[in-house]
């Protein structure tokens, strides 16, 4: 796992971390999700990984527990596939009582497109997580799927904005204006605001 950083703009520090994964070939060269997820999630493949990277992250953080090192709570990408398996809410809430992680550390990364699909599933097994400590964000908002309807009938604690927010395009002033409105209508909801691609202060 390669754990990147979510950075508060405001009081310029660290709040959080998304697990990502890398894959480490032999000959020490990388090869990027991108490469290989849609593989694992056409053979089922990809549940196995999603299982192994939530394990890698709980075991991150009771080591770190018991060395005493301070911790901040970490994102872990869900696939369709793993949350459509029939074991999804047992694994996961089984496995953060095992491990002993506090409630609120863990964050479950959930796309757009599947909560999309059926609203009151959705609800349902976010309302689930929450009872059990663990909390829910929608991932890659206004990648071309963005319903409202889905924010406004599941209780997301974060809403992870897509980078084409801040890619350039020939109408920033339009852009800027749509970024702002989907920042004050998550807040007015009470729910926390990431945004994806963020690599300069001027970004």
């Amino acid at each position: 796992i390669y754990l990147q950083p979510k950075w508060d703009i405001v009081n310029d520090c660290i709040v959080g971390a998304e697990a990502l994964v890398r894959w480490i070939k032999k000959d020490g060269s990388m090869i990027y999700p991108s490469d290989f997820i849609p593989l694992f999630e056409t053979n089922g493949f990809i549940v196995k990984l999603d299982h192994y990277i939530y394990l890698e992250v709980l075991q991150y953080f009771k080591n770190a527990v018991e060395r005493g090192e301070k911790v901040v709570p970490i994102s872990v990408n869900v696939s369709r596939v793993t949350i459509t398996s029939p074991d999804f809410l047992d694994f996961y809430i089984e496995k953060k009582r095992k491990y002993n992680v506090g409630d609120d550390f863990i964050m479950l990364e959930l796309t757009e497109s599947f909560a999309m699909d059926d609203n009151n599933s959705i609800k349902e097994i976010v309302e689930k997580l929450h009872k059990n400590g663990i909390k829910c964000s929608l991932d890659d908002f206004g990648s071309g799927f963005s319903s409202f309807n889905v924010l406004k009938s599941v209780p997301f604690d974060e809403l992870k904005l897509d980078r084409c927010f801040i890619q350039n395009t020939d109408s920033p002033e339009k852009d800027e204006i749509v970024l702002k409105m989907v920042i004050e209508m998550a807040k007015s909801l009470g729910i926390t605001i990431v945004q994806e691609g963020v690599e300069t202060r001027e970004m």
